[in-house]
């Protein structure tokens, strides 16, 4: 089974990369979206829907969210459109024009920072910080990879535990989400080190690949 995923894995990314060249439309419940060339597509993978999936359970009025690493913005643009305060960051300039783009073509407010991980946030209290990492260990190659690679050491999940303790506060909720063809294992060793506790609250098989959200929490222990 692993060998048969490895290897659609390389035939799928390989469409996706020519697929990704052009500027796509698409749209989910209410949500337009425009992607641009080189940054994520939430259309094509199960993450970005699942989180919101989950969110729906949650009032976000006047809630203040941020979004880690938002690529195109849905899910940003989704919890803008329920009346929260949302800032949204990405490491790619790319992600940062197109969060702009689709901030205003569903005529939504919200406050877009380019930044590595939480280099350029200041330092403040939010609601919710959602995260949807990239997961694969090896070294980004160019900007668009950034939504793909986690560097050969997990380097951004390093980075990541080692500065959102400063933003963990009692009443937040940060939520990640994962795949069960990541090294979950090791992840959770590197948030452990950093005083981080990863508790599952969610799972879901799509496509006979499970994904799971993780609520991020320091470690009382």
């Amino acid at each position: 089974m692993k060998i048969f995923k490895r290897i659609l894995f390389v035939v799928l990314s390989r469409v996706y990369k020519i697929y990704s060249t052009k500027i796509r439309n698409y749209n989910f419940r209410e949500i337009k979206l425009k992607i641009l060339p080189g940054v994520f597509h939430p259309g094509f993978f199960f993450s970005t829907k699942f989180l919101i999936s989950y969110l729906d359970s949650y009032e976000l009025k006047d809630k203040r969210v941020l979004e880690l690493g938002a690529g195109s913005g849905m899910i940003s643009v989704y919890c803008a459109m329920k009346g929260a305060s949302v800032s949204a960051s990405d490491i790619s300039l790319s992600a940062i024009d197109n969060i702009k783009i689709n901030s205003s073509l569903n005529d939504c407010s919200i406050d877009v920072v380019y930044s590595d991980l939480f280099d350029s946030i200041s330092k403040q209290e939010f609601d919710f910080i959602i995260i949807n990492p990239p997961y694969f260990p090896q070294n980004p190659k160019n900007e668009a990879e950034f939504a793909w690679f986690c560097g050969s050491e997990f380097q951004y999940f390093e980075k990541l535990f080692k500065q959102i303790t400063d933003f963990l506060y009692p009443q937040t909720i940060a939520l990640m989400v994962l795949s069960e063809d990541c090294d979950i294992k090791k992840i959770k060793a590197i948030a452990n080190k950093n005083n981080v506790e990863m508790k599952l609250i969610e799972s879901k098989k799509f496509f006979g690949e499970e994904n799971f959200i993780y609520q991020l929490r320091l470690n009382k222990n």
